[in-house]
């Protein structure tokens, strides 16, 4: 790949060179004919200062960005800081997590009117490690309790916080760490360390990154947190090792022992069925020091009292056939497809607070087909039911069919606006940018020259670019059509710029026209020389175009720098990100996926319960959720 890297260097390289010998070539030769060889003492002076210029500011640009990339490259975690410093930083992210979890916490309705009895038990060896590498003893220890007990328990009977997390789909793993980091950071001092929750499946299986790197990504994209804090003084609760693809699990597995050692904190959730088969790899092992307790089942009476408290008084007739199955046979398939969190929730939306019949629960036959039939129920109701909440309103069908398409097109990761415009494919993508640069140039170019001139230049700027990103495989990224780039490349071009046009000006026998060409092509020359991707060869394009046209045509060069300086900066524009996400928008609505108002719509599915939002990342509510829209027809 290194060595591909390097050929493709090369091979633009070679492509540069092209444009910018005949641009120099064309102008040196202008002069000593128009100005006479018997100046060409002065002349070759002033090549050769700028020369000199052009490589002194290569190298110095040079040296700063190795200087950036060096820093960039860092780990945090190997930053010091003073002890003053971290505790700050430490509280600044241990309240944005808090602003996060209080808020998802408001939004679920976790504590209203009281929390679920979420409960578990302990598992010992070989799903755990050794008792006496957990506490040092060979005696099991008890760590049975239920959801505002898991604080206490892990601060208490563990010497270190290490726990992983069991339970089937939608048994409440996800909400007892909300439960588990609120508490912790309501009594957190200076000293200890910060919870932060982290989804495994945003891990990419070809990510090459190391753990701890992924972890500061994290915190970045989930948490918008952009400081660099040890990882010893952190308490990654790492949710979702199932929703991770199989051979990925192993390795992730062996990379948490290889990272956290046995005395750090670190806490794992996992389907029980999925965790087991991983422990089994004979290239995995237990989650080192590490206790495992696995949630139970909420029984007969849990589901009737919670049901009971959540519906109307005025309505709680309507569960009498069911609260009288649940009596007769709190083993019964109904009860079994409402014995987890996440289907209770469930069914107290569609039928507590909905106009549907609960008896319609007794007639399915097993207990997925109960929980099947609550989450394809979801959306109809809380879109047909809950009209009240503030913002627009959208049609039902055209709501699943929005929701279906986010299902699978983010089957494990974040919807945000930066992820979505990456949704546009980059063929399509590419070709609306380069026929837009195109026309940039085109319309600048047929005002300051001639409407042929702009064709010509137009055309052959949008098929550079295309070159560029499809037999060169690059990727239009930002970083090199930024206004950065314009102050970094544009800055000392400019200072060129008026550095050569005073000199020559001061020269007897130069025109004020000559003047300002040769300073217009060589100063544009050194901004192909400091730009970088992209920008670098639409520079290149206009440099060899002004070259003969100034050297040629009756057009000033001032206007010809004007729509220079007006093409570069269209440009970059075009590649900013919201001119992307705009190109994004025109794409998906005009293919029916998304709304044009997608941002309103996503924030609007998170206030009726459908997504769930960390930091400026939306998450479906539950994997089983996005797995039922992502495969189902719509329901009415």
């Amino acid at each position: 790949m290194r060595q591909r890297s390097g050929l493709r260097v090369w091979y633009w390289a070679l492509i540069l060179a092209l444009f910018l010998v005949p641009v120099g070539g064309v102008t040196l030769g202008w002069f000593f004919l128009s100005e006479g060889w018997e100046n060409a003492d002065q002349w070759a002076s002033i090549v050769s200062a700028v020369v000199a210029l052009i490589g002194g500011s290569v190298a110095l640009l040079r040296w700063l960005r190795g200087r950036a990339a060096t820093a960039a490259a860092a780990d945090p975690d190997d930053q010091e800081v003073s002890a003053e410093v971290m505790a700050e930083r430490l509280a600044r992210l241990a309240a944005r997590v808090r602003q996060v979890w209080e808020s998802e916490e408001l939004r679920q309705r976790l504590l209203d009117p009281r929390p679920l009895p979420v409960s578990w038990r302990t598992l010992g060896p070989p799903v755990s490690d050794h008792w006496r590498v957990i506490h040092g003893g060979d005696e099991p220890i008890d760590l049975d309790g239920s959801l505002d007990e898991l604080y206490d328990i892990v601060r208490t009977r563990l010497r270190a916080p290490r726990l992983v997390i069991l339970g089937e789909p939608g048994a409440g793993k996800s909400s007892l760490i909300m439960r588990f980091a609120l508490a912790w950071l309501a009594r957190r001092d200076d000293d200890s360390p910060v919870p932060v929750i982290l989804r495994l499946s945003t891990r990419e299986p070809a990510d090459g990154k190391r753990l701890t790197t992924w972890i500061y990504a994290r915190l970045r994209a989930d948490y918008g947190f952009h400081e660099s804090v040890s990882l010893d003084r952190l308490l990654p609760i790492l949710d979702g090792l199932d929703e991770m693809p199989e051979p990925l699990r192993t390795r992730t597995l062996r990379e948490i022992n290889a990272t956290f050692g046995a005395t750090s904190p670190v806490i794992l959730t996992s389907r029980s069925h999925e965790y087991a088969a991983t422990i089994d790899h004979p290239d995995a092992d237990v989650l080192t020091a590490a206790a495992v307790v696995e949630l139970n089942p909420l029984d007969a009476e849990a589901i009737r009292e919670y049901l009971t408290i959540t519906t109307k008084p005025a309505r709680l007739p309507r569960w009498e056939r069911v609260f009288g199955e649940l009596t007769r046979a709190p083993d019964s398939e109904t009860a079994r497809g409402l014995s987890t969190p996440l289907a209770l929730s469930l069914a107290r939306m569609t039928y507590a607070e909905g106009a549907e019949d609960p008896d319609l629960l007794l007639t399915f036959r097993t207990r997925h087909a109960v929980e099947a039939h609550l989450l394809a129920h979801l959306v109809p109701t809380v879109y047909a039911g809950r009209d009240d909440l503030p913002g627009p309103s959208w049609g039902h069908r055209d709501v699943h069919s929005w929701l279906s398409h986010l299902a699978r097109r983010f089957p494990k990761h974040g919807i945000s606006r930066e992820s979505l415009t990456d949704e546009v494919p980059s063929p399509a993508e590419n070709l609306i940018f380069s026929s837009l640069a195109g026309l940039a140039a085109a319309v600048a170019f047929a005002v300051a020259a001639s409407p042929v001139v702009g064709l010509v230049l137009g055309t052959t700027i949008a098929l550079v670019v295309l070159v560029y990103v499809f037999a060169g495989d690059h990727s239009l990224s930002p970083v090199f059509l930024s206004p950065m780039t314009l102050l970094t490349a544009g800055g000392p071009a400019a200072v060129l710029f008026a550095a050569v046009h005073w000199y020559l000006s001061a020269m007897q026998g130069s025109t004020a026209g000559q003047a300002a060409g040769l300073a217009l092509v060589t100063s544009l020359w050194l901004f192909v020389v400091l730009s970088r991707g992209v920008i670098t060869f639409i520079a290149a394009v206009i440099d060899f175009a002004l070259t003969l046209l100034v050297t040629t045509g009756p057009s000033s060069p001032w206007s010809l720098g004007l729509a220079a300086v007006l093409t570069l900066v269209l440009v970059t524009l075009l590649e900013n990100s919201w001119v992307r996400f705009l190109i994004a928008r025109v794409f998906f609505t005009l293919r029916g996926v998304l709304p044009w108002r997608v941002l309103a719509f996503l924030e609007d599915a998170h206030r009726r319960g459908v997504l769930r939002k960390v930091g400026g990342m939306y998450y479906f509510r539950h994997d089983l959720l996005r797995e039922q829209l992502a495969t189902s027809a719509d329901v009415t």
